[in-house]
């Protein structure tokens, strides 16, 4: 935990933080924080019912064990101006990896025509572009499949936006999707890897071997 201070700030209290990324990072280290403890525990605990969530319907899937951590931090860049990257839940499973990020934007979100931004049009009709929780997911996908790449383990990206604060577009891509999808999202994970015919992982294996990895293991 003691590196885990010394690399990670407090994201940003301005008011663009209505639409912030909830792992977006400050991109000036030398600004930290003094409540960055307090900042990581409160994420961690509007993190517990997705966690809980996600706990409950892997238990549906499967009676193979799996893992689910919340409040991650992952040094994907070290030596860099923003080398880590905070994540709200990591679950592994024994057909993959997966980041799963909670939203709290306000409005409808739709695609650009930019892969990497959308648009929040809000109910005034102002339109905003943000960076898509998905291209916000790369660095640690990259990060993540590099180190799990001798277990032939699939890593993917979730990103959680609850219905009360926004709507979502039919056209967003699938891993863009309300809390009420995310059974029908893994269900379609386990029979994609069932369909390549891989070997089934053993998730408290990778779990363990993820965990001398990070910068903070988070909480269960």
């Amino acid at each position: 935990m003691k590196q885990a201070k010394t690399l990670f700030c407090v994201a940003n209290k301005g008011a663009h933080c209505a639409v912030a990324c909830s792992h977006e990072l400050v991109p000036d280290f030398t600004r930290l924080a003094g409540d960055r403890d307090g900042w990581m525990a409160h994420r961690r605990r509007l993190s517990l019912p997705l966690s809980k969530t996600l706990a409950a319907l892997l238990r549906t899937m499967s009676d193979r064990a799996f893992v689910v951590r919340r409040g991650v931090m992952l040094e994907h860049a070290p030596g860099t101006r923003n080398p880590v990257t905070w994540m709200d839940c990591l679950a592994v499973t024994e057909f993959g990896a997966f980041v799963i990020d909670r939203y709290d934007w306000t409005g409808t979100v739709k695609r650009s025509l930019d892969d990497d931004e959308l648009l929040v049009h809000d109910k005034v009709g102002v339109v905003s572009v943000q960076t898509s929780p998905l291209r916000r997911a790369k660095p640690a996908l990259r990060h993540l499949r590099a180190i799990l790449a001798e277990y032939d383990c699939p890593v993917e990206s979730v990103a959680i936006f609850a219905p009360s604060h926004c709507a979502l577009d039919p056209a967003l891509p699938e891993a863009i999707l309300y809390p009420s999808e995310l059974l029908h999202f893994m269900r379609t994970s386990l029979n994609r890897f069932r369909a390549s015919h891989l070997q089934h992982l053993d998730p408290v294996r990778l779990a363990a071997h993820l965990e001398v990895r990070c910068v903070d293991w988070g909480k269960s």
